[in-house]
């Protein structure tokens, strides 16, 4: 932080000034300050007249350096400050490049606009008649090289004067929301209403029931009056046989599921189908076992299974066996003949997989 110059609150009509400078700069209880035309090269000079009278030009700068003062230093709000008087200030136009000297100690500075010289007082081209301010305290007075004859009617006595605080920030009003915002905003809140409106008209008026079924669920969790929750299997469609839990819920094994899956046919895709079997056949179901074996066995057809459901594998004797077997094991009479007629072609070839296979499943 350097010198800050602050126009002098108490003095409307201008004329005074304060030098502001950090707390601590200042070690002595007054101090001189010598004002010097950065652009001119010059120093500011007492004038032989009245300092608060005088004219801003030429006249007031001289090629020497005069120092002004003593002034009286104030320590206030953390900061050393020093007043100023006409002087001073009636003599400096604003933005004037200067270097102040204070105590000895150079600060560039450009003289602020509102730092206005004594009403009246600084006008270029002539010097005019202005009201007398009342005279400074004793300990400001200015101590000129020729100091003016003292006058014989006794002046009032000013008071000292006291540093003002720092106004308060103006509270600045908040600016009105521009037109164009507000009706951004509208139109949003418009659109937004008519989204809502047609997702609800979707919901209770287009969409369609099936698909609310399928949301929910298969399982649908209910609590009784003892606050134990309850799982309960959801029917399949009234009239819908051919779906995989209608299906999947039928009681007896393969031996139920396989006719009811043959009649539905094309209802029912090779996914959900191959779903059934193998379900069942984990189960060690012997019919289940035995179309899985139909399915390998490349001399072997179940055309509604293969042609109409689509479900069918490329032939493969190593696997048709395994089936066979385990479909003879878990008790499949018609498993026996066909795991014969595959063993028989197992026997003639010479892969390493088919002769594992027979040795496996057809001693």
């Amino acid at each position: 932080m350097s010198l800050i110059l602050h126009g002098d609150p108490q003095q409307p009509a201008g004329g005074y000034a304060f030098l502001e400078l950090p707390e601590g700069r200042l070690s002595a209880p007054a101090v001189t300050v010598a004002i010097f035309d950065a652009y001119g090269e010059r120093w500011l000079s007492p004038s032989a007249g009245d300092e608060q009278k005088v004219a801003i030009g030429n006249p007031n700068w001289q090629a020497e350096k005069y120092e002004y003062g003593p002034y009286k230093v104030y320590r206030h709000n953390g900061a050393d400050w020093v007043r100023v008087g006409p002087e001073i200030v009636n003599k400096i136009e604003a933005y004037a490049p200067l270097r102040i000297s204070v105590e000895g100690r150079d600060y560039d500075v450009s003289w602020p606009d509102d730092i206005p010289p004594r009403a009246l007082a600084a006008v270029v081209g002539g010097l005019q008649t202005v009201s007398r301010p009342a005279a400074e305290l004793e300990d400001r007075t200015v101590i000129a090289r020729k100091p003016p004859a003292p006058k014989v009617e006794p002046e009032p006595v000013e008071e000292a004067p006291t540093l003002a605080e720092e106004p308060a920030k103006a509270t600045v009003a908040p600016e009105p929301e521009p037109k164009n915002r507000r009706s951004a905003l509208w139109l949003l809140l418009i659109l937004l209403v008519l989204a809502l409106a047609g997702a609800a008209f979707w919901w209770f008026v287009l969409r369609d029931p099936a698909d609310a079924d399928q949301e929910q669920g298969t399982e649908q969790t209910t609590t009784g009056e003892t606050g134990t929750e309850q799982t309960s299997q959801v029917p399949p469609p009234v009239g819908d046989t051919c779906t995989a839990e209608a299906l999947g819920a039928l009681q007896g094994g393969f031996a139920v599921i396989g006719p009811a899956l043959r009649e539905c046919g094309a209802r029912v895709s090779p996914d959900v189908a191959l779903t059934l079997v193998e379900n069942s056949a984990a189960d060690e179901d012997p019919e289940a076992l035995y179309l899985f074996g139909m399915l390998y066995d490349g001399s072997q057809q179940d055309g509604v299974v293969e042609d109409t459901i689509g479900l069918t594998f490329g032939a493969d004797d190593p696997k048709a066996a395994e089936y066979y077997a385990r479909a003879v094991t878990a008790g499949s009479p018609e498993a026996a003949t066909a795991l014969a007629a595959t063993c028989a072609r197992l026997g003639q070839e010479t892969g390493t997989l088919a002769k594992g296979a027979h040795d496996d499943y057809c001693r």
